[in-house]
């Protein structure tokens, strides 16, 4: 064997160890390797579950997870999620988190799904009113006030408004129309005050918004125009009423007072 045969013996080896080391080095950064204690429980859906549910324990699954992996606010445990009530649709496999939940309080679901400091008020409405069907929970809506008398005027009252029922349902699974009779929002105080004059004055009506639609509406300051109205009611009324006054003469005479308008009544003794 010469020394040019040796030396091509002694380059192969070297580059086939160098290749085998390569490849290891590739196999351990790209293959996810499993290693005690780098896995931790969490709990995940074992099925698909509407808004409005109470959590039981067949809904739940404890699964291990990697470590890296556990999203914030996980449920580890079955017995803190058990007896919550879902605030948003879970899908099945998805991992449990302490924000997609509320305790259940006391009296209907729906209170459990209302907004801290905001309030549930349920307004009438028919086909028309109602989007022709096409209002389901979740949705948001503006709501335009409708003044016949006198002349005819619109305004908007209020905006970006959730609605959190539909009749006595607080979700709907079948996601297709369904002309209901009430529909039940989400506002603050304010808000229902504001509603509440709005009804007063005139019929309402809903305007479906996209739910990607953010942008901010100009809404008419009808509590301001309330007020108003109130301190001039008054002065209505007195122009309106009729009073008498006996005159102190013999003849007793009635004079009534209608308006700006004067009637002189005799009167017997």
């Amino acid at each position: 064997m010469n020394n040019r045969t040796v030396l091509f013996v002694i380059l192969s080896l070297v580059f086939g160890v160098t290749a085998v080391y390569l490849a290891q080095n590739w196999l351990k950064t790209n293959t996810k390797a499993e290693t005690v204690g780098t896995t931790s429980n969490v709990i995940t859906m074992v099925t698909e579950v509407p808004l409005g549910t109470i959590i039981e324990r067949k809904h739940l699954a404890l699964t291990p997870v990697p470590q890296n992996l556990v999203p914030e606010g996980a449920i580890t445990e079955i017995t803190q999620a058990e007896g919550q009530v879902v605030k948003h649709r879970l899908y099945q496999g998805e991992v449990l988190r302490k924000e997609r939940l509320t305790p259940k309080g006391e009296g209907s679901t729906l209170a459990s799904l209302i907004t801290p400091t905001m309030r549930a008020v349920t307004i009438r409405v028919n086909d028309v009113v109602g989007v022709a069907g096409f209002l389901l929970p979740g949705n948001r809506v503006d709501i335009i006030n409708i003044i016949k008398t006198p002349g005819l005027k619109t305004d908007i009252v209020l905006s970006n408004v959730k609605i959190l029922a539909i009749d006595q349902k607080a979700s709907n699974d079948e996601n297709k129309p369904v002309l209901v009779r009430a529909v039940t929002l989400e506002l603050s105080l304010e808000q229902a005050e504001t509603l509440m004059i709005a009804k007063s004055r005139g019929s309402l009506q809903l305007a479906l918004r996209n739910p990607n639609d953010t942008a901010v509406i100009e809404l008419a300051d009808i509590q301001e125009k309330a007020i108003e109205t109130d301190k001039e009611e008054p002065v209505k009324q007195a122009e309106a009423v009729s009073v008498a006054r006996v005159s102190e003469a013999s003849s007793k005479k009635v004079l009534l007072l209608k308006g700006m308008n004067e009637q002189e009544i005799k009167v017997d003794n």
